[in-house]
């Protein structure tokens, strides 16, 4: 007869609940409160003229082909879109803003990650080794 082994399954390390419950908070909050900031900021003058100066076709009203507002189910919504005014300067300032919060806030718990994690070695591991120093002969 054959030798049978049953492998133990391994336990994956979770993430406690509380951390993917944050996570998922803020994937929802940064992007709100990015958008939020931009289209407060693009009303800022220096900011609204950097921007100006970087694309132009960024402000006013957002352009759309005449031929979609053929289709009778888009038309409502077009006009919509047509009355934002600057939206697409909001939107790729919302996006530089994203990108800054989310690397501010990893760089943030990083160092919250740092203070509060379990020790790097198990009680199996080897300890670290120490700094080798040379001895000087002297003559």
């Amino acid at each position: 007869m054959g030798n049978y082994r049953f492998e133990q399954k391994k336990k994956k390390k979770e993430m406690p609940a509380g951390w993917r419950g944050i996570g998922c908070l803020l994937m929802l909050i940064l992007p709100v409160f990015s958008y939020l900031a931009a289209k407060i900021l693009v009303k800022v003058d220096i900011i609204r003229t950097l921007f100006y100066r970087l694309s132009p076709n960024l402000f006013g009203a957002p352009s759309i082909h005449p031929l979609l507002y053929k289709l009778k189910g888009l038309s409502a919504i077009l006009g919509t879109i047509r009355s934002w005014k600057d939206i697409g300067a909001e939107l790729v300032l919302a996006v530089i803003l994203l990108i800054i919060f989310s690397g501010i806030i990893s760089v943030i718990y990083g160092f919250m990650y740092r203070a509060v994690a379990p020790s790097r070695y198990g009680p199996t591991d080897a300890p670290p080794p120490k700094k080798y120093r040379s001895k000087k002969k002297s003559r």
